[in-house]
């Protein structure tokens, strides 16, 4: 029986994203914490869709907008509001959608209405499983002053009212920008840096790509992640050695503000991002009003 890893990434240019409501009369007066549960490493959290139940959604940082497979978007009474359609890049590619528009949201007691999502055209997840809905980041970024996923605690806060105060412990601040809607912060590795996208609907650890493992002096070396492991994303399904997949291992890696001796790094088709592998054990916040991300062990 083959593996199968789910690593997904929506990133869409701002001019296929729909107008939003004025912010106010959707904000909470106070915090909202709601129950998280890791599947395949990964958060998830329960939110009913237009009044539906309540159905699990991948919150994923690394994808800018809301994405529904259609048979989720049917049960949901998601429909499309336009003809044309938007491609959406993945990890392995591009693939077509539609534009909808949540009616209402509600996460936890947060209830949130007209919110923009995407419903792909063609599905390429089993019905249900990991990445068949998808929580983005643009309404929360919008609406919120910070989210933080609490992977020691298996929750999930949305603050509303007032800005981030971290609470006592092992304490780290990172400044936070934002490519194509996405979270970018800083890693480095023997005199060498790059950006990576902060990714929590990645359930691996820090992913690097081909060029980046040849500036690191590992052009070829490494593991090979195997013949039985299919990886699954936005834009279709590969096996891991059909693309190259590997691992290897560096003296150390440095990101937000701490250094990680004999770190091992994920070699992978796509952008360069820390999944949540990386993040286990912390309490990780984007800070939207501060652009920074903090980090709490």
């Amino acid at each position: 029986m083959k593996k199968l890893s789910v690593l997904l990434l929506v990133c869409l240019l701002s001019s296929c994203m729909l107008p939003l409501p004025p912010v106010a009369s959707q904000n909470p007066a106070v915090e909202v914490v709601v129950p998280m549960q890791l599947r395949a490493g990964t958060p998830q959290v329960m939110a009913s869709i237009n009044g539906h139940g309540s159905i699990p959604l991948l919150l994923d940082t690394g994808a800018t907008m809301s994405v529904f497979e259609p048979g989720v978007a049917t049960g949901c009474g998601l429909l499309p509001t336009s003809v044309s359609r938007v491609q959406v890049r993945g990890v392995h590619g591009s693939t077509g959608a539609s534009q909808a528009v949540m009616s209402t949201m509600a996460l936890g007691q947060w209830r949130a209405t007209d919110v923009p999502c995407l419903v792909r055209g063609v599905s390429s997840f089993r019905p249900g499983g990991l990445g068949s809905a998808i929580l983005g980041l643009d309404h929360l970024r919008r609406y919120c002053s910070f989210l933080t996923i609490d992977y020691q605690r298996s929750s999930v806060e949305l603050g509303f009212a007032r800005a981030f105060q971290p609470s006592s412990g092992a304490v780290t601040r990172t400044p936070l920008r934002w490519v194509n809607g996405l979270p970018v912060i800083r890693v480095s590795s023997g005199g060498i840096a790059w950006d990576a996208v902060v990714d929590s609907g990645s359930s691996w650890g820090i992913v690097i790509d081909q060029s980046t493992a040849a500036r690191l002096g590992h052009a070829n070396d490494g593991m090979g992640m195997g013949h039985d492991l299919v990886l699954t994303g936005v834009g279709g399904s590969v096996r891991a050695d059909q693309v190259g997949a590997r691992t290897i291992q560096v003296p150390a890696t440095t990101l937000c503000g701490e250094t990680h001796p004999g770190t091992v790094l994920y070699v992978m088709p796509g952008p360069k991002r820390v999944g949540s592998r990386f993040w286990q054990g912390t309490r990780l916040t984007l800070d939207f009003r501060g652009n920074a991300l903090w980090l709490e062990r």
